[in-house]
């Protein structure tokens, strides 16, 4: 038993009651499963998560120029649903939510696929906007981190990049670009060659991608930059390892040139560099640097919140409503 106040402010018995959350992002890179459990006393139910999968999928890799996904990716995001299956099987969750992100979003073969993967997962799943993605974002980056004034949020994916403006829990401007660090990689970094002139190009690309919205973005001024997702968490573990104390424009653009020093992504030996960031940090390193530049970042540091905790706090208010 656990004793509320009521209204009035009297105390009453009341039964701790919880329920079984599980939420999938099933992003372009990689596939998320989080589950959790949220009290159903409280004003504001926060999920406790009680256990993280995650598999990189690479859906994104599979695009090709008619913007179909192959079969190859296909088949490795069918074996990593089924597992989720399995996991969810043995879990019992009393909700789930499911989203599919870029990739699926810009697949000429979405419906053919979609049937593919609902069948693996045994859920339905939604392909959410690029818009509903950004909101998601913000929220699951304020869901762990201080986000009491005015912050700018930026989410590298694998074939989507969100640049959200905010003040407190409330985005005040956002857009989801048509970049992320495994369309880049493909495109300016084809069979893992690095090379100063390909990070130009990647760069400029994304420079010119956000160009068109930066006086939107000027409008809202920030304190903090909080980046989120997997280029970021790189890119912090590599400075960690390397004891660089703070993430800077002009440490983040020497790394580029270390990277094009290294030749190919094989070469790439950084400290703290996890080997399944590699085939893809070159890609997402240039959009960074673009945006960076682009909106004049000087400094930036890394949150842990993302897209999928975002879903479960969706997820939270929704089952708690």
């Amino acid at each position: 038993m656990v004793v509320v106040q009521d209204h009035r402010g009297r105390n009453s018995p009341m039964a701790l009651k919880k329920k079984k959350l599980a939420a999938i992002d099933m992003g372009s890179n990689s596939f998320h499963l989080l589950m959790a459990e949220v009290s159903m006393t409280g004003f504001f139910p926060k999920p406790r998560v009680l256990t993280r999968h995650k598999q990189k999928v690479r859906l994104a890799d599979g695009l090709n120029s008619a913007n179909s996904i192959d079969d190859d990716a296909a088949k490795r995001a069918c074996q990593c649903l089924s597992g989720f299956a399995a996991e969810l099987e043995q879990f019992q969750p009393d909700a789930v939510t499911v989203v599919a992100t870029a990739a699926l979003r810009k697949a000429s073969n979405q419906v053919q696929l979609l049937e593919q993967f609902e069948n693996a997962l045994g859920r339905p799943i939604q392909v959410i906007t690029g818009e509903q993605e950004a909101e998601l974002i913000y929220s699951g980056v304020c869901s762990v981190s201080q986000c009491a004034n005015d912050v700018l949020v930026i989410d590298i994916g694998g074939a989507s990049t969100e640049v959200i403006a905010g003040h407190g829990l409330t985005p005040k401007y956002l857009q989801s670009l048509d970049m992320g660090c495994v369309v880049f990689q493909n495109r300016y970094f084809k069979s893992g060659v690095m090379s100063e002139s390909a990070f130009a190009q990647a760069k400029h690309e994304a420079t010119a991608l956000i160009e068109p919205f930066l006086n939107d973005y000027h409008q809202h001024s920030w304190q903090r930059v909080l980046g989120a997702s997997g280029t970021f968490r790189a890119v912090s573990e590599i400075a960690n390892a390397e004891s660089q104390p703070t993430l800077t424009r002009e440490w983040l653009n020497e790394l580029i040139r270390r990277c094009a020093q290294k030749g190919t992504v094989n070469a790439l030996d950084f400290p703290g560099l996890r080997e399944d960031r590699k085939a893809v940090l070159a890609g997402g390193l240039a959009i960074l640097a673009g945006i960076t530049e682009a909106l004049n970042i000087d400094e930036f540091e890394v949150t842990y919140g993302a897209l999928r905790e975002g879903l479960l706090a969706q997820l939270a208010n929704e089952v708690t409503a």
